[in-house]
Order: structure tokens, then sequence, then C-alpha cells
């Protein structure tokens, strides 16, 4: 079937990296966009089939008697429903590992969050200076408001504006997202 060859090419291609990286976050996250795509990609199909043959001429459609034409579609009914039946096994294998690997960041987070927590504010702010600044927003909008605050005055000003200014910037997404 093409549907189930797009799959296998779609699933052998995404390879997981490391646990707990950036990359398998995004490589779960487009696992699932190509396990849509081809659940999507199935209806499309099935519906050109149907409409294809609904736009034969009825002398076309005649040629085979009811009963095998019935049981053509019948028998492609029931590969389809199987199809679905396994994509949407598949979903909820994603969104099981999905779910696993967002515990794993999150507690990931969280153990890097309390390491400078632990670390006096002048050497927590270099360490912080040193990274990306996306990098550097996530573990300061992990820590407490009152330990980021003393990291942020240790920052160098233009430094310490940027990283504020993202860390609004976030915040604002974060609440427009939940707000919907």
């Amino acid at each position: 079937m093409l549907l189930q060859d797009i799959i296998e090419r779609k699933v052998a291609s995404s390879q997981r990296p490391a646990a707990g990286s950036q990359e398998q976050v995004t490589s779960g996250h487009e696992l699932y966009k190509a396990f849509l795509f081809l659940l999507i990609t199935g209806y499309l199909l099935l519906a050109t089939g149907y409409f294809s043959y609904a736009q034969q001429p009825a002398a076309q459609q005649r040629s085979l008697p009811a009963s095998l034409e019935e049981e053509r579609l019948t028998i492609l009914k029931a590969d389809i429903k199987k199809e679905i039946e396994r994509l949407e096994k598949l979903k909820k294998e994603i969104e099981e590992v999905q779910k696993a690997l967002d515990i794993k960041i999150q507690e990931g987070l969280l153990k890097v969050a309390k390491m400078y927590e632990a670390m006096p504010a002048e050497e927590a702010a270099r360490k912080l200076e040193k990274l990306d600044e996306d990098v550097a927003v996530i573990i300061l909008n992990s820590l407490k408001p009152k330990t980021a605050g003393k990291i942020l005055a240790q920052m160098e000003n233009d430094k310490a504006a940027s990283l504020s200014k993202k860390i609004l910037i976030k915040g604002k997404v974060l609440q427009e997202k939940t707000s919907r």
C-alpha cells in the first residue's frame, strides 16, 4: 500500500537522539506531525477513490455485478479501517513517548535550577552569561523570582536587559496560549 510505505519511510527517517536532548523534543513533535499528515493523507486517498468511482459513467459502474462491487467495497472499507486503527495506535504510542520525554526534560530542568540556586549569585550570573540566551531564559524562568533577580543584578546591563526582554516575551506567548 502506498500509505503504508509513506508511514514506514517517515518512521525510519526519524532517528531518535540521546535522551533528554532538545533534538529529541523536536523529533517527537516532528513524528507527531508526520503521523497527523499521514492520517489526513489516508482520509484524502479514501475520499479521492470514492469520488473517482462516483464520477465514472453509470455503464462502467454497472459492469460488475452488484454483489462483486459490494464485496470489493467491503474489502476496501476493512483495509481502511485497519489502517486507521494502526495509525491511531501509533498516535497513542507517540503521545506516550512524548509524555515520558517531557517528564525527563522537566526533571532535568529542575535539577539544573537547583544547582543555580545553590551557587552564589555572582557565579551563577557569570555562567548564565556564557550560555545561549534561550537556554539562560529557560533556566532563569525555572528559578525562584528572588534568586533570578539576584542573578540578573550581577550580570552586565546589556545582557540582563536582553534576557529580561526574552523572559517577558516568553511569558506573553505562554499567556496567549493559555488564554485560547
